[in-house]
C-alpha cells in the first residue's frame, strides 16, 4: 500500500507538503472504496482483517495458545464467525491444511463482512447473535465486546469515520463465584486420578490459578522457608502484569512441592498421570469428568462449577477463617490473591464476616 501523486508517482520524500500527502490518502481510500460521502468507509470484512493484524503475534498460535495468541485466536473465531457465518472453529489464519482437516464447514448465518461499515446496524447484530442460541449472557459480552474493539481500531485508524455499534448496549459480566464444599471438594478428590487429586488439593489450598500459576511453577518460582514457602512470578507471567507471590503454610502443600521439586529438577513441577506437564485446558477437562463422575452417585454441583471454583473456594475459606479459626478481610485476601481490592470486593464481600463485622460497628 502506497501514496501516490495526481500523476500515479509513489510519496517517497519525508519533505512532501503536508496538503499532498492528505490528498494522496484520500485518494487511496476512494481506490479501495473505503470513502463514502467523502467519509472514509470500509468494509467489515476489512475491518475485522486490519484488526486481526494489529493483534496477530509474531509466534505461531499453536494448539493451545494462552496470553496475546490466545486473545487473537478467541477474537479472531468471533470475527470470523460474524465475517463469513462459518463457525468461529474454521478460523484457521491462512492454514490451508488446518482448514481442510477440518472438512466442509456449514454455514450458520449469511455473514455481514461484505457490508459497508455505514451499512452495519444494530439489527445485524441482534440477528447474528440469534443464530447462536447456545451463547449464554458471558459469552454474547466477551463476542460483543470484540466487535466493538474491532470497529473502534478501525475509528483509530481512520478506516471508518466512526463505529456503527456505537451505542449497543452490551449484557453486564455476572460473576461466577462458585465455590466448593468440603464434602463437595471430597468427592472430587475422591473421583480423580492420583494426579489431578494432588492438582485440587493444590489448588484448592494456594489459591493459584490453575493455568498460569499451577500448572508453569518451576524450581526458579520456588522460594523454600522452612515451615513457610513462596512461589513468586515475573510480572511477565502474571495476568495483571504485577509480581505475584503465592503464600503456603499448609504442610500437606509444602511436602507435595517439595516431592515435585526432587521429581522435576527442571521444567514445570506439577504433571498428570502420563508425566506430562499439566495445561489449563487437561485440567478444566479433567475437573468436568470428575464433575460428571460424581453427579451420577447423586453429589450435586452448580451447573457453573469448574476448575477456577477452587480459586473461589480459597477465597471464601480464607475470609472465614476456615483453617487458621479467624476471619480475614478483604484487603489481606487481595493481597493473598494478587488481585486489587475493589476486584475482590466485586467477587467475595459476601463472604467477609471481617468487613460485615466493621459494618454493624460502625452502626
Amino acid at each position: 500500500m502506497h501514496l501516490c501523486d495526481d500523476e500515479g508517482n509513489k510519496l517517497r520524500s519525508q519533505q512532501v507538503a503536508p496538503e499532498i500527502v492528505k490528498e494522496a490518502y484520500a485518494r487511496l481510500l476512494l481506490s479501495r472504496g473505503w470513502v463514502e460521502n467523502g467519509q472514509p468507509d470500509a468494509q467489515v470484512g476489512t475491518v475485522c482483517q486490519r484488526y486481526l493484524e494489529h493483534l496477530k503475534p509474531s509466534e505461531p498460535v499453536g494448539r493451545n495458545p494462552r496470553g496475546t495468541a490466545k486473545t487473537f485466536r478467541d477474537r479472531g473465531r468471533t470475527l470470523y464467525d460474524f465475517c463469513y457465518g462459518y463457525s468461529g472453529k474454521y478460523f484457521c489464519d491462512g492454514d490451508l491444511q488446518k482448514r481442510r482437516a477440518l472438512g466442509e464447514p456449514t454455514r450458520l448465518h449469511p455473514g455481514f463482512g461484505s457490508l459497508a461499515a455505514s451499512e452495519l446496524t444494530f439489527a445485524h447484530v441482534d440477528e447474528w447473535l440469534s443464530y447462536h442460541p447456545t451463547w449464554g449472557p458471558g459469552g454474547k459480552r466477551t463476542r460483543l465486546q470484540t466487535l466493538k474493539r474491532a470497529f473502534n481500531f478501525a475509528v483509530e485508524r481512520s478506516l471508518i469515520a466512526k463505529s456503527p455499534l456505537k451505542g449497543y448496549k452490551i449484557p453486564r459480566g455476572v460473576s461466577r463465584v462458585t465455590y466448593l464444599t468440603p464434602e463437595q471438594e471430597q468427592a472430587l478428590r475422591a473421583a480423580a486420578s492420583p494426579a489431578f487429586e494432588e492438582a485440587l488439593q493444590v489448588c484448592i489450598r494456594t489459591g493459584a490459578r490453575f493455568g498460569i500459576e499451577f500448572a508453569k511453577l518451576e524450581r526458579r518460582h520456588v522460594k523454600d522457608h522452612g515451615d513457610r514457602m513462596e512461589w513468586k512470578f515475573k510480572p511477565t507471567e502474571t495476568k495483571n502484569k504485577r509480581e505475584r507471590v503465592v503464600r503456603i503454610v499448609d504442610p500437606a502443600v509444602l511436602a507435595i512441592v517439595r516431592r515435585r521439586l526432587a521429581e522435576n529438577p527442571t521444567g514445570p513441577l506439577f504433571r498428570n498421570e502420563k508425566g506430562n506437564p499439566w495445561t489449563a485446558a487437561m485440567l478444566s477437562n479433567n475437573f468436568r469428568r470428575a464433575k460428571a463422575r460424581i453427579q451420577k452417585n447423586g453429589v450435586v454441583l452448580d451447573d457453573d462449577a469448574c476448575m477456577y471454583s477452587c480459586r473461589h473456594t480459597y477465597a471464601k475459606r480464607v475470609l472465614e477463617g476456615y483453617w487458621t479459626g479467624k476471619p480475614t478481610s478483604i484487603k489481606t485476601l487481595a493481597r493473598l490473591m494478587g488481585n486489587t481490592v475493589q476486584v475482590c470486593i466485586d467477587h467475595y464481600l459476601q463472604f467477609s464476616e471481617a468487613d460485615n463485622e466493621m459494618v454493624w460497628d460502625a452502626v
